[in-house]
């Protein structure tokens, strides 16, 4: 058979269009994993060192950047910017800030030569968002995904734009001391195991992670996609008592699991967890959405985003909406009583542990509870990057260095758990199950986790440490101004600065790290 120019012209074209979409759909089913012996194909499984191939055909369907927009109105995403920098190597130049690092105090001790002045002068002021515990269940918020356990923040459509979805449509923001002078607002709450950071070469057993966006637009910025990002660390230690708000967070992620194994015609999970139960034990059950067809995961305000961008690329004219805010945000500083925050999160400490919590549903809740009962205002700070793909935080030089970063805050000390809680928070983890509408592999195990070296039970959902570069800017704020918190007071009375910081590093009594 002899095929004509024509035609050998027209097949070559159709071979190439083919390829352009397979490329396109094995790039939506990208995917990260922990796993550092992971093959990156056929299944389009990328191991940490290589990261930079997860791309994402389509913002809408890809799942390898499964928060893809945690930022300010303006927000661009369209590239990759995860680099292979392990701690351990040298084969990054020096202007990559990647995440996460390993947390140095040395960053406060004049005479290190490694010195860098924290400019900070007070604590980090915040307000919580009218997210209460039974709107997030009603808002199906509480959520186990591949790399983290989560709570979002929902939104919903208004006016053209979007808001806050809870009660009075307030956003969760947090104010940070120098340099960003407007709100950052919550976007959602992440919790991996081990944690992500370490902190003079410890590695903690869990790290909360408090996503927030920037609440002005570039333009007002002065610079565009930015991100804020504030660490709680978790440890747990032998004989330790149960937090309490951890685990009414645990409750109800049980309660998530168990509906989606329901879903997909599987039982539930064997064992019991403390007071959980199965029905009214940890808040109202009817505000759980239990119509199995119905029920979706909350949007968060990189979700809409999404949307947003789509748009743009179908509609080149289309113009990004400012996020609306509601007007009862919009107060000052001298509105919030900091003294009397302090007070409360003490006096509610005093009363959990004076009373038998036999439902879990008796613990006050607050979105920013872990910055509430770390009890300490001091932290390390440093510009970086997102902690997975795609890695937002490409370093930029010059007077626009802080254009594309995500701007980390972790607290000194950890909030310690107990060894059954960290047991448990592994376990979901490791044993999580794909919805039925999942477009990879529905009602099966999933989960980007890695081996844990030690324990067969655990789970890691915690990417390696990457190189700490000038670029990263660290440093340590500590005791530049008189925190609230008695801990922290009694921590700097100690004039030593060098048996503070490594003999005695945190507000509770421990030798070393």
């Amino acid at each position: 058979m002899v095929f004509s120019s024509s035609m050998a012209t027209l097949l070559f074209a159709a071979s190439l269009l083919f390829g352009c979409v397979a490329a396109q759909r094995n790039a939506n089913t990208d995917q990260f994993t922990y796993q550092t012996t992971a093959k990156s194909s056929p299944n389009n499984q990328y191991p940490p060192n290589q990261w930079k191939k997860v791309q994402c055909g389509n913002l809408e369907k890809c799942v390898g950047w499964p928060e893809k927009f945690l930022a300010a109105p303006d927000w661009e995403l369209e590239e990759n910017d995860c680099e292979w920098c392990p701690a351990s190597g040298s084969s990054c130049a020096k202007n990559t800030h990647q995440s996460p690092i390993d947390l140095q105090r040395n960053r406060a001790i004049n005479e290190s030569e490694h010195h860098n002045q924290c400019v900070d002068a007070h604590l980090m002021h915040r307000a919580d968002s009218s997210c209460t515990w039974d709107e997030l269940i009603r808002l199906n918020a509480f959520s186990i995904e591949r790399h983290a356990l989560q709570i979002k923040q929902p939104i919903e459509s208004y006016e053209g734009s979007y808001r806050n979805a809870c009660g009075r449509h307030v956003w969760g923001k947090i104010d940070y001391s120098k340099g960003l002078s407007d709100w950052w607002w919550l976007s959602h709450t992440d919790v991996h195991v081990p944690s992500e950071h370490t902190q003079e070469g410890k590695r903690y057993d869990a790290e909360i992670q408090l996503y927030h966006f920037y609440s002005v637009t570039a333009e007002e910025a002065g610079v565009p996609n930015q991100m804020g990002t504030v660490s709680i660390l978790l440890e747990a230690y032998d004989g330790a008592d149960d937090y309490d708000v951890l685990n009414k967070i645990i409750c109800q992620w049980r309660r998530v699991e168990d509906e989606t194994r329901k879903e997909c015609g599987l039982g539930s999970v064997s064992g019991s967890y403390g007071n959980c139960g199965g029905g009214s034990s940890n808040g109202d059950a009817s505000l759980f959405n239990r119509n199995l067809r119905s029920r979706r995961k909350a949007q968060s305000i990189h979700d809409v985003l999404t949307e947003k961008l789509k748009e743009a690329h179908n509609d080149p004219s289309s113009m990004y909406e400012p996020l609306t805010v509601s007007e009862k945000e919009d107060y000052t500083d001298s509105e919030v009583d900091w003294n009397e925050l302090v007070k409360d999160a003490i006096q509610q400490e005093q009363n959990s542990t004076s009373r038998n919590l036999a439902a879990y549903d008796e613990v006050a809740w607050n979105n920013y509870f872990a910055l509430d009962d770390v009890k300490t205002e001091y932290y390390f700070r440093y510009s970086g990057s997102q902690t997975i793909p795609p890695c937002y935080g490409k370093f930029l030089p010059g007077s626009q260095n802080r254009a594309s970063t995500n701007h980390w805050r972790i607290m000194k000390d950890p909030i310690r758990i107990s060894t059954r809680q960290l047991n448990e928070m592994h376990r979901l983890l490791k044993h999580r199950i794909a919805s039925a509408n999942d477009p990879i592999r529905p009602c099966q195990p999933d989960t980007a986790g890695a081996p844990y070296a030690g324990n067969d039970n655990y789970v890691n959902v915690s990417r390696p440490l990457q190189q700490t570069h000038d670029a990263h800017y660290m440093t340590f704020c500590e005791c530049r101004w008189r925190s609230k918190f008695v801990e922290d007071q009694m921590w700097c009375s100690d004039e030593h600065q060098e048996r503070r910081f490594y003999q005695h590093p945190y507000n509770f009594d421990q030798d070393g790290f």
